[in-house]
Order: structure tokens, then C-alpha cells, then sequence
């Protein structure tokens, strides 16, 4: 079954997409679990959210990488680096700085540079 979903280009790019929108939530996991003490429960239930995410992008990422090449599948890592910019703007109320912005705006553009040169 999986294999005839990911016979298809575009669910394959989906599928790295929704691998690393789930990987960018593994950083503020991982933060709102060092907000309580080391090893207390809350802090436990923190990391292995974060665990269980990275084992799902884990196995995406396996299956993404048979179907596409790397250099393709990585170019959408970049994305990774602005939800967690989001993130951590909506979650914890972190403010924005125009440096921040430019970055993500490089980050875009050369994903935009870089994906346009596939087709």
C-alpha cells in the first residue's frame, strides 16, 4: 500500500513535507520539557513526545530517501528551520527581530533558488 502512494512524485514531496513540519515539533517539545526539572514527569513526557516524532520522521525520511535523491529530499529541510522560527514565536512568545525575518528570508529564497532548478 505504501508503495503505490509513494509511486507518485507529488506524494512523496508530500510526504517530506508533513516528515519535516513533525521534525520541527521535536525543538519545542524538547524546550517545554526543560521547563521541569530533569527526570520529573513532565519533563519524561516532554522528550519522549520528541522521541516518538523523530521515530516517525525517521521512517518517512527512509521511505522518502528510496524514492527521491538526497540533494532533492534536503532542500526541504530548509522549511524545518522556519516552523521552528514559528514555533517559537506562537508557543512560547518569543519576539521577532528584523535579523530573524532576513534570515528566514534567505532561507526561503534559497529553497525557492534551489527547488525551481529541479523542474
Amino acid at each position: 500500500m505504501i508503495d503505490r502512494f509513494l509511486s507518485k512524485r507529488r506524494n512523496i514531496i508530500l510526504l517530506a513535507l508533513v516528515a519535516v513540519f513533525m521534525e520541527s515539533l521535536t525543538s519545542p517539545c524538547l524546550k517545554l520539557g526543560g521547563q521541569y526539572p530533569f527526570m520529573s514527569p513532565g519533563y519524561i513526557m516532554w522528550f519522549c513526545i520528541a522521541v516518538l516524532i523523530l521515530g516517525f520522521y525517521a521512517v518517512c525520511w527512509q521511505l522518502i530517501l528510496e524514492k527521491i535523491p538526497l540533494t532533492t529530499a534536503y532542500l526541504r529541510r530548509g522549511l524545518s528551520y522556519i516552523l521552528v522560527f514559528l514555533w517559537a514565536h506562537v508557543i512560547f512568545h518569543e519576539t521577532i527581530t528584523w535579523k530573524q525575518i532576513l534570515g528566514i528570508a534567505v532561507i526561503t529564497l534559497g529553497m525557492v533558488v534551489s527547488i525551481s532548478d529541479e523542474h
